[in-house]
């Protein structure tokens, strides 16, 4: 027995599409980032977003086959060695915290392990005098990826670039 969902890749979206036996439509995305090529002064190639979006607003019961999906779907995703994934969570609705303790659960089950490096990092951004907002980030790359030390520096980088703005 199959231990996730079939999912399909709808090329007018670019978004991979699966749902779930409780009927929720799942939609996962990798989104071009910028942030280090701005970050850098040069072109960082490959450094995608990850988006995952829940597109019902049921709250869905336990389903261990969503995660298995989407670590499918990231698993496929690093067969290009050169790929990177930034996964940001937002607090937007006090939810950020939990969402990346789930996937740090899902990185520490994988089998990605061997081949993936991830590092987690939250970034506590000053928004006024009054008041700070904090990102829980991870990167992800392929042990193999030839810009690994760049990534790396980079990404030490991005609390320090978003607080300078300021």
């Amino acid at each position: 027995m199959q231990n996730h969902y079939n999912y399909v890749y709808d090329n007018i979206t670019n978004t991979y599409n699966f749902t779930t036996k409780n009927n929720i439509l799942y939609r996962v995305a990798f989104v071009i980032d910028e942030t280090f090529s701005t970050i850098s002064g040069e072109e960082i190639p490959n450094v995608f977003q990850i988006v995952i979006e829940k597109a019902n607003e049921e709250t869905e019961p336990l389903d261990t086959k969503v995660s298995k999906t989407i670590e499918n779907i990231v698993e496929r995703f690093f067969l290009r060695v050169e790929n990177s994934l930034i996964y940001v969570c937002y607090d937007t609705d006090q939810k950020a915290k939990t969402r990346h303790d789930v996937f740090e659960r899902w990185y520490n089950k994988s089998k990605s392990q061997g081949t993936i490096i991830k590092i987690n990092k939250a970034i506590e951004i000053t928004v006024n005098d009054f008041e700070t907002q904090k990102l829980y980030t991870a990167l992800m790359f392929h042990m193999e990826n030839s810009n690994y030390e760049k990534l790396i520096h980079i990404y030490n980088k991005i609390e320090e670039v978003l607080n300078a703005e300021k």
